[in-house]
């Protein structure tokens, strides 16, 4: 590997294998992206780093190659995104390792809910796109492994939805790189057996869960249930742990505008028993696909109340890095310092709740005016994984860099 070219640092106007860097989109620890321009049109670059003092370039590369075959095995679906080019930049077989994909301008799943405000019909429509596009990975062998919010993207321009960040995907006959009871992924969208399988074997050395299918239903299932129930998924906290309140409150209950169906299809793909879950992906876009024939006001009324976003107190930084298996624990704040937070809070809650009842529709037919806000660049959601690869312990053959 050749330390001494990083690519941490490229700047505008430089070329890498013939791919002009417009600006970057991000850093982390073991990766960066790049906005990239080729014959007029626009790309994102991801490169694969590791730190100098690691002194073993493979292990910074695990990652970017599993996503390189899951993404070559998945190619030609028009909901995930596609790999152009890849390569190493500046020596065929020492150099850094970087990979050329779709660039989506638009928001995150988090964005699109708190920006455009969609409609059940919208949120149907999108969903039933992403689990086609989960359907099809899973016919190829393919599972993603860490559906969230923040790796999809719906993209500004038409709302066509894109599934993103499969580096910690895996495929058939993949070797292993993680050495831990469970694979790479986020605490929240994990299925209920694959923590029941951490809690019995969790101390176990040579314990594995077996992903399977219905685990990257649940994923998507939680998101949908996200977006039916929290107006704010970007900038606020779940208003319920579906791991651990079963079953966990219908998204109807807690948000009267969501359509009896769509909730119902919501729990039956977040089902605590596997086999009560819808059992492919597939079926899951077919529920999906039967809901878009449904008519009436709640399915063209957007599903929450757009209001100005108020900076709560109690707001919890959005962080889309996988957190820990276990919950973070909480620092002690001063009594002075929780007496003067719990005021700022009261006010900015009665704040809120006359912003609500300003903004409320007085009759059906009159809808809240839909905001609509410009997209953010989200090519910074990758840097998520480049931050947190693990050290492979077997790469596949398709994997081993030449030489």
């Amino acid at each position: 590997m050749l330390i001494g070219l990083s690519p941490a640092h490229l700047q505008p106007g430089q070329t890498v294998d013939g791919w002009r860097v417009v600006k970057p989109l991000g850093a982390g620890s073991f990766g960066a992206v790049y906005l990239v321009e080729k014959e007029g049109h626009h790309f994102a670059m991801k490169m694969a780093m590791h730190r100098a003092s690691s002194g073993d370039a493979e292990q910074a590369d695990a990652r970017l190659l599993r996503e390189m075959v899951c993404l070559s095995q998945v190619s030609g679906h028009a909901n995930v995104v596609k790999v152009h080019a890849h390569g190493r930049w500046q020596h065929p077989t020492q150099g850094w390792l970087y990979v050329v994909l779709d660039y989506v301008e638009g928001y995150t799943l988090g964005e699109w809910v708190e920006k455009t405000h969609p409609t059940a019909h919208e949120v149907a429509r999108v969903f039933g796109k992403l689990s086609g596009a989960l359907a099809h990975l899973h016919s190829r062998g393919v599972f993603h492994r860490d559906l969230k919010l923040g790796n999809i993207l719906v993209r500004a321009t038409d709302g066509e939805p894109f599934i993103l960040d499969f580096s910690a995907g895996d495929y058939t006959l993949a070797p292993e790189l993680t050495d831990t009871p469970l694979p790479p992924g986020t605490r929240r969208y994990r299925s209920p057996e694959a923590s029941r399988f951490l809690r019995e074997h969790g101390d176990e050395h040579d314990a594995r869960y077996e992903f399977k299918a219905t685990d990257d239903v649940y994923a998507l299932g939680v998101c949908l249930y996200d977006v039916l129930t929290n107006p704010r998924p970007l900038s606020e906290t779940p208003r319920v742990l579906v791991g651990a309140q079963w079953p966990p409150p219908a998204p109807h209950a807690l948000n009267p505008r969501v359509p009896v169906s769509l909730s119902a299809a919501a729990m039956h793909f977040i089902e605590r028993h596997p086999e009560k879950r819808a059992p492919s992906a597939e079926v899951m876009r077919r529920e999906l696909d039967a809901l878009l024939h449904e008519e009436g006001e709640a399915w063209t009324a957007t599903l929450h109340v757009p209001t100005a976003h108020l900076p709560l107190a109690l707001d919890v930084a959005h962080n889309d890095v996988p957190q820990d298996e276990a919950p973070p624990s909480t620092p002690k704040r001063a009594p002075g310092r929780r007496v003067a937070g719990a005021v700022a809070f009261l006010a900015l809650v009665v704040a809120s709740l006359v912003g609500y009842v300003a903004l409320r529709p007085t009759a059906p037919a009159q809808q809240a005016q839909r905001l609509v806000e410009p997209p953010r660049r989200s090519h910074q959601r990758m840097l998520a994984s480049l931050s947190r690869w693990p050290p492979p312990s077997l790469l596949h053959p398709l994997c081993r860099p030449l030489g």
